[in-house]
């Protein structure tokens, strides 16, 4: 008889497919991926279940803790996979621009550029709303010097130095 080996220093994590057969774990995954084109008899048959019984194991499965902790567990991280963030955003509209690229429609690519110029924060669209032709010359001369300003501050960035200096004054 030989000696056992030593206990693991850290527990293993558990998992809620940890205690799942393997057939559970099939119905599970069958309708994680056909969530809302499936009926329970269907992922019981295709987990492997009998014919016979697969309407009543379907049914039976559904009332199960642990299936349920597995199948909203397995549909988070399905979900979490499909969560539109800045970078998938840019991805895609990449991918996009780079087909139409590909396939010479290089004008229809613009569309995508300006999105993505967008989205990464190289381009400011700024709208001013206002009547022009109320303002005198002088005005409009002042408001022009004024967005030029801000454009500039935008393009080249601003100091904290400038800010304070900008704004102790009022």
């Amino acid at each position: 008889m030989t000696k056992p080996g030593p206990k693991p220093m850290v527990k293993p994590r558990w998992h809620p497919m940890d205690d799942l057969t393997e057939m559970q774990r099939r119905f599970v995954d069958y309708m994680v991926y056909n969530q809302g084109r499936s009926t329970f008899t269907d992922a019981a048959l295709a987990a492997g279940y009998s014919p016979a019984r697969a309407r009543i194991e379907g049914s039976e499965l559904m009332d199960n803790p642990k299936i349920i902790k597995y199948l909203r567990y397995k549909l988070n991280e399905v979900n979490r996979s499909y969560t539109v963030t800045k970078n998938n955003y840019v991805l895609t509209q990449q991918v996009l621009s780079k087909k139409l690229e590909d396939a010479g429609k290089v004008e229809k690519c613009l569309g995508f550029q300006n999105l993505i110029g967008k989205a990464t924060g190289q381009f400011i669209e700024t709208h001013i709303h206002g009547n022009l032709s109320d303002l005198s010359k002088e005005e409009k001369l002042d408001q022009i010097k004024r967005l030029k300003e801000i454009k500039e501050e935008r393009v080249t960035g601003i100091s904290s130095k400038k800010l304070i200096e900008k704004y102790s004054d009022k």
